[in-house]
C-alpha cells in the first residue's frame, strides 16, 4: 500500500484551509496519508494554533516568515517520508476517490505529475491542465481564454503543465528534479517551472479526468496581476530557447486542438457515420480507446453524430485518452481533418 505526504501552504488566516483538511480526512479512504501544513504569517496573523487546536492529527510547520510558496513547499519535502507527496493548496477541496486514479496514472515511469481537472465552487470547469504560449504566458484549458467543448477538454491527455493547486508526484522524482525553484518566490510559475524542467528530462505532466476537485481560486488582485508578471518574465527569461518551440496564441476562429496536441507525436480522427451499428461502434470505439491508452503520447479521436448509448462509451474511455465528439460530421472544423496524420473513415 503507497503512502502518501500531503502537503498545504498558507499565507496568513487561511480559514478555507479546514475545508480541504475534512475533505481529505473523509475521502482518503484505504490510502496511507499523512498532512503537513506550512503557515506563513501575513500582517492578519498566522494559521498556526487554530491548526493544531482544530486539527491536531495535522503535522504543523509555522514559519516566521513568509518564504515564499515554493521555498514553503520545498521545505516541507524535506521532512516528510511518503513514497508520494500531493501538494494541495489550502483552498481546494478534493472528491471521493480522488488519489487512486493519480498514483495509477504515475505508474507511467515518464509522468511527471498527476493532475486532476479543477472545479468551480459551482462546478463549472475552471481548469483541465494548461497550455504554454511562445510569449512565456499561459492559460487554462476550460477557462475563460480557452473554452473549449465540455467533451474536447475532459479526457486524459499529457499537458504542458497543470496548476500545483492540486499535484501528486513521487517524493524521489520531485527532489531528482531539484523541486520548485526559488527565484519565483514569494509566487507564481513555480509550477511551468518545474514541468518544463521534467520535460527536459523527457518526463510529462498527465492530467487524469477521473474525480475532478474543486478549487475555489482567488480573484486576481493589481498586486497578484503584478506579481505573476514579474514571474513571468523570469520563466520567459529561464526558457527563452524551449518557448521557441510552443504554440502561438489562438487566431480569431482557428481550432482550438492546435494548441491543445501540439506535443502528440500523431493525431488519428475516426469519423463514424450514422449508417454504421450500434454494435460496430463499440467496437470501433474499444479498439480506439485501447490504442490511446497504450499511446498516450498521440492524440485519437472519434467523432460520431450523438447517440443514446455514445455518452457511456465517452465516460468509460475517456480516462484511458479517447477524445469522442458527438456532432454531425458535417460540422467537424475543417482544421481539424487537414491537420490529422491521420483519418479513418467508417460507414456514411
Amino acid at each position: 500500500m503507497p503512502h502518501v505526504s500531503c502537503i498545504t501552504v498558507t499565507y496568513g488566516p487561511t480559514p478555507e484551509l479546514f475545508s480541504l483538511l475534512e475533505s481529505a480526512q473523509r475521502h482518503a479512504g484505504d490510502i496511507s496519508y499523512d498532512m503537513t501544513v506550512v503557515t506563513q504569517p501575513s500582517d492578519e496573523g498566522s494559521m498556526a494554533e487554530e491548526i493544531s487546536r482544530r486539527a491536531p492529527w495535522v503535522r504543523v510547520i509555522a514559519l516566521d516568515s513568509n518564504i515564499g510558496f515554493g521555498p514553503a513547499n520545498n521545505l516541507a519535502v524535506e521532512q516528510v517520508e511518503g513514497e508520494f507527496v500531493a501538494f494541495l493548496n489550502p483552498d481546494v477541496v478534493v472528491s471521493e476517490g480522488w488519489l487512486p486514479p493519480l498514483l495509477s496514472a504515475l505508474a507511467d515511469p515518464a509522468v511527471f505529475v498527476a493532475a486532476p481537472p479543477l472545479l468551480s465552487a459551482h462546478g463549472y470547469v475552471e481548469e483541465a491542465g494548461q497550455v504554454m504560449f511562445a510569449d512565456g504566458g499561459s492559460d487554462a484549458v476550460g477557462g475563460s481564454q480557452l473554452s473549449f467543448d465540455y467533451e474536447q477538454m475532459m479526457f486524459t491527455r499529457d499537458v504542458d503543465y497543470a496548476s500545483a493547486a492540486c499535484w501528486v508526484t513521487r517524493r524521489s522524482v520531485f527532489n531528482s528534479l531539484g523541486g520548485f525553484d526559488s527565484a519565483y518566490a514569494p509566487a507564481y510559475f513555480e509550477d511551468p517551472d518545474l514541468a518544463f524542467t521534467a520535460r527536459s528530462r523527457g518526463l510529462v505532466s498527465r492530467l487524469v479526468v477521473d474525480r475532478p476537485v474543486v478549487h475555489a481560486h482567488a480573484a486576481a488582485t493589481e498586486s497578484r496581476v503584478a506579481l505573476a508578471e514579474r514571474s513571468r518574465k523570469i520563466f520567459q527569461t529561464k526558457w527563452a530557447t524551449e518557448l521557441l518551440s510552443q504554440p502561438t496564441r489562438l487566431l480569431s476562429g482557428e481550432d482550438l486542438a492546435r494548441i491543445r496536441d501540439h506535443m502528440c507525436g500523431s493525431r488519428t480522427l475516426i469519423l463514424i457515420g450514422d449508417s454504421v451499428g450500434e454494435a460496430e461502434v463499440v467496437a470501433i470505439v474499444e479498439t480506439a480507446g485501447h490504442s490511446a491508452l497504450v499511446n498516450p503520447r498521440d492524440r485519437l479521436t472519434v467523432a460520431l453524430s450523438p447517440r443514446p448509448f455514445v455518452e457511456g462509451l465517452r465516460r468509460q474511455w475517456s480516462r484511458s485518452g479517447l477524445e469522442i465528439i458527438q456532432c454531425p460530421l458535417s460540422t467537424i472544423d475543417p482544421q481539424r481533418v487537414a491537420t490529422a496524420t491521420k483519418v479513418e473513415r467508417h460507414g456514411k
